[in-house]
């Protein structure tokens, strides 16, 4: 089988304050143990986000955050590890999320399919456009067997 990762995305700033939203961190660890069960490796922004802090001499910026995880989320999609995005969260904190959106635009770009499971029918909102998908997040296990 080959190795099938899921990238996690989800609003980790609350939109008003552009602060850190309290439990986070938990929603990520939750999201990644779900997967894990299923049977998926995962890219997890929370471990990304100890990196940056442990790589930083001052405290990282909120770009800094964002532009690790877009790089990653590259990195792993170029090696051929990548194959899918799993959306948490609220929908509109989703939508409001300035790094929901990029990673959302970059998925796109990329061709990564993206999952969600705020929405049974799989339609994912992003910033201009819907991505549809027939499958679902167990589905893509299937495929890759």
């Amino acid at each position: 089988m080959m190795n099938n990762t899921i990238y996690i995305s989800g609003p980790i700033s609350d939109p008003t304050t552009s602060q850190p939203r309290t439990g986070w961190q938990k929603e990520f660890l939750e999201a990644e143990a779900k997967l894990r069960r299923m049977g998926f490796s995962v890219v997890n922004p929370v471990d990304i986000a100890r990196e940056v802090e442990e790589a930083f001499r001052q405290e990282p910026t909120r770009a800094d955050y964002i532009l690790a995880c877009l790089e990653r989320m590259k990195m792993a999609q170029e090696t051929g590890i990548l194959h899918g995005v799993y959306l948490i969260g609220d929908i509109d904190a989703c939508k409001d999320s300035h790094g929901v959106q990029m990673e959302l635009h970059l998925a796109e770009i990329l061709g990564i399919p993206v999952f969600a499971e705020f929405r049974a029918d799989n339609e994912i909102w992003t910033d201009s456009f819907y991505l549809k998908s027939e499958r679902t997040i167990e589905g893509l296990l299937e495929d890759k067997a």
